[in-house]
């Protein structure tokens, strides 16, 4: 059966011939780094620095910044466990996802700020979250673009005042990683956290913490085991990256990941997609498109609603037609409250680099077929 393939927000498919041989190759060919000195531990010791050096020339950081870790969720808890102060309390969006969100309300119990955005104005968000920032914040987590509705905050603003008051940021990159050009220098975030099967096109179950060289900061281990260093020391290395890379690393993933960024391309192309297909959803009746007015950027991500059918039901329809799209509250209830999408969520297209005009005009024609029932 074909399909048209629209949930990348939630995984990139398909993956390319170059990643899986790349897991082949180090399924048959990797021991463990750091456990030895045989070719085979010295050939996963190469790997995993070849990976290292991708991102850290991806990301504008430097090999040793790269921290590898399961996802982007496991980066977000280190980072935002690791860095959260005694003092002072947490300040995110609500757009964040749960995997920002659920570290902050443990980490910050009755400490934390949540910013609403406007969702026509990237000024008067970047107000907002200013306002907040100077209201005894020790930690300032955003996400880069929305998981639901793809708009970027405006990170750059909002980084550099945090520097200037000595409060550490962190970012969520999963929906921007792989398909906006990022370079953690210019944005001026201390720290970067990215997935490796989005919008990189890796593999599931790798990710990173990627950390500006020009940061002062330093990340308490939320992990802490064998490094294959030191292995006197009582205490995790201090230094990155062993100081935050406990036990036996995801050989296959970080191979996979290596031989994604090694082929990256990012244009418009997702972009150009992305605004095909809003401005087909806004021309049929009984169909609302959300965020469509910000006057910033975008994540190739579409969120919309047919008017009395829950978004769910639009996902399994889509679904029998050969349209995968995604539908409910895409772990981040508070968007979508802020949003006000309602009971069911959203149903969210999110496009990749397979992607084609046709794909867009596929789901138009579903989504006209059940408006038209």
């Amino acid at each position: 059966m074909s399909f048209v393939y629209l949930d990348n927000a939630a995984t990139s498919f398909p993956k390319s011939g170059a990643v899986f041989s790349a897991v082949k190759d180090a399924f048959f060919g990797c021991g463990n780094s750091g456990r030895g000195g045989h070719p085979l531990a010295i050939k996963s010791a190469e790997t995993i620095f070849a990976c290292r050096e991708a991102l850290a020339t991806l990301f504008d950081s430097t090999t040793e910044n790269v921290v590898l870790t399961s996802g982007a969720t496991a980066a977000l808890n280190m980072a935002i466990k690791g860095l959260a102060p005694k003092k002072g309390a947490a300040l995110c969006t609500a757009l964040e996802h749960n995997s920002v969100l659920r570290p902050i309300y443990s980490s910050f119990p009755n400490r934390f700020r949540i910013a609403t955005p406007q969702f026509n104005s990237r000024e008067q968000t970047a107000t907002t979250v200013l306002k907040l920032l100077k209201d005894n914040v020790g930690l300032m987590v955003l996400c880069h673009a929305s998981n639901v509705c793809g708009i970027c905050l405006p990170v750059k603003e909002l980084c550099a005042e945090a520097r200037r008051l000595g409060i550490p940021s962190v970012l969520d990159c999963a929906q921007s990683a792989g398909h906006i050009p990022i370079s953690i220098r210019d944005i001026g975030a201390d720290v970067i956290c990215v997935p490796a099967h989005k919008g990189l096109g890796g593999a599931m179950g790798a990710g990173a913490l990627i950390v500006n060289p020009e940061s002062g900061i330093s990340i308490k281990p939320l992990i802490e085991g064998g490094t294959g260093m030191a292995a006197r020391e009582p205490f995790m290395p201090p230094h990155l990256p062993e100081r935050l890379e406990a036990g036996t690393a995801n050989i296959l993933g970080i191979a996979a990941l290596a031989a994604a960024v090694g082929e990256l391309e990012i244009s418009d192309k997702e972009e150009q997609l992305r605004q095909q297909a809003v401005a087909a959803l806004k021309g049929v009746k009984g169909v609302k498109v959300y965020a469509a007015g910000w006057d910033g950027n975008y994540a190739p991500v579409v969120a919309f609603n047919i008017e009395g059918v829950p978004s769910d039901t639009v996902a399994e329809h889509l679904a029998q037609r050969g349209v995968y799209v995604r539908g409910g509250l895409h772990c981040a209830p508070l968007a979508h409250a802020a949003l006000g999408t309602g009971k069911y969520g959203a149903v969210r297209a999110s496009f990749g680099k397979g992607n084609t005009p046709s794909d867009v005009e596929a789901l138009i024609n579903g989504v006209k077929l059940l408006c038209n029932r």
